[in-house]
């Protein structure tokens, strides 16, 4: 569509936005991070030899603290890396898949028509509108704030880039893990960090939608970075996906979120679980069903399963939990899920797809070194398998 405001409008499905450029040449001139440059022959020989020092130093260190057993894990791994390189190496040598080439080349041409529009100062942005509702007034209003306010939003949102680097360069071992080199100011962190969307939030407070800025950086961790900015109190903070929820504060009544009124299902399931055997009665007398879900909800008994309760397992049990209810997302029975947690924690053969040398070595170091923490989860997944079978359970 094309919106009064916001001009040319794509919705999108996957992310329940709709999707489009603005004009906004400072966000748009850091919109994406430049290419590094090719290593020299030295610097190429350095992280060679780097990497090579760091393993061998791990396997030192390792080897003193398990013994020589270590040393056929390491094989068995070095072996499987030369497998999977010298598979990687015939790929490379194989024709070209023309459906991959085809991908990569559409692939290619959205990164060109990216690149173009960055160029003219048009950055991406993405307004939230779940199930295809167009933007509400206050999102314009902060749209509208932000054109004339680009500058401060801009020099708000470096601020905050700064601070969380400073915060990542402060932390000892992430400085370690992430390689994080020093700087003295955020100009010095040009070539560090692009800032690559705008998201314009539903919730919206004072008037004005939030803005999130979506921040590609050296230093983030696996949830990402982000940098809220909020029109109506003109102050901007960093966060990850993990803390975005916090900062999206809404005082639009009809935007809360609708109050939680638990269904039978849920009371039944917390009644079971609290042992309040006269509450879970009159439920089920009332037509509560355990295994009745809704929307996205996942089994109980699936949940106790993969939780390792026994008693919470027994108690579902009792009160009629299928066993061979799925959980929709892994697309397995309880005993199924309780059998691979059985494998994959050593406890078991595994199926030979699921082998791997390096991972078994270390499971079989960590059992020596915690021995009666891993007697006591075998001891719960068995005695959890056993209950499921009893109750006909099937994988």
């Amino acid at each position: 569509m094309t919106h009064d405001t916001f001009g040319k409008l794509k919705y999108k499905d996957s992310d329940e936005s709709w999707a489009g450029y603005a004009r906004l040449p400072l966000f748009a001139a850091r919109g994406a991070r430049p290419e590094p440059p090719p290593m020299t022959e030295e610097e190429a020989e350095k992280m060679v030899t780097d990497i090579n020092t760091t393993l061998n130093n791990m396997k030192e260190m390792m080897r003193q603290k398990f013994g020589d057993k270590m040393g056929a894990v390491f094989e068995q791994w070095e072996k499987e890396a030369s497998e999977l390189e010298a598979k990687a190496e015939e790929e490379a040598d194989a024709d070209p898949d023309p459906k991959e080439a085809e991908r990569e080349r559409k692939r290619a041409e959205r990164q060109r028509k990216h690149a173009e529009r960055l160029a003219k100062g048009k950055f991406p942005i993405r307004v939230a509108g779940p199930e295809g509702a167009e933007p509400t007034p206050k999102q314009e209003a902060a749209f509208r704030f932000l054109i004339e306010h680009e500058q401060e939003v801009f020099d708000a949102v470096l601020a905050e880039v700064w601070d969380s680097f400073q915060n990542a360069y402060g932390q000892e071992y992430w400085r370690q893990i992430a390689s994080v080199k020093p700087a003295a100011n955020v100009a010095e962190l040009k070539d560090r960090f692009a800032i690559t969307q705008l998201n314009i939030s539903r919730e919206a407070r004072g008037g004005f939608a939030h803005l999130t800025f979506l921040i590609d950086s050296e230093w983030q961790d696996e949830h990402g970075l982000m940098v809220v900015y909020s029109p109506d109190t003109r102050s901007a903070n960093w966060t990850s996906y993990d803390g975005l929820f916090d900062l999206l504060e809404s005082d639009d009544p009809e935007d809360a979120p609708e109050e939680y009124v638990p269904s039978p299902h849920d009371e039944l399931v917390d009644a079971v679980l609290a042992g309040e055997d006269e509450k879970a009665r009159e439920l089920i007398a009332a037509g509560a069903d355990i295994n009745e879900l809704g929307p996205d909800e996942y089994p109980p008994l699936w949940i106790a399963v993969d939780q390792m309760e026994v008693e919470e397992v027994r108690q579902l049990l009792a009160y009629g939990a299928d066993p061979n209810l799925r959980d929709d997302d892994e697309k397995t029975t309880p005993l199924k899920h309780a059998k691979k947690m059985y494998r994959d924690m050593g406890f078991g053969p595994k199926k030979k797809k699921e082998e791997d040398a390096f991972m078994d070595g270390i499971l079989s170091m960590m059992k020596e070194t915690v021995g009666k923490q891993f007697d006591d989860i075998k001891e719960r997944l068995e005695t959890i398998i056993k209950m499921l079978k009893d109750a006909g359970g099937t994988t």
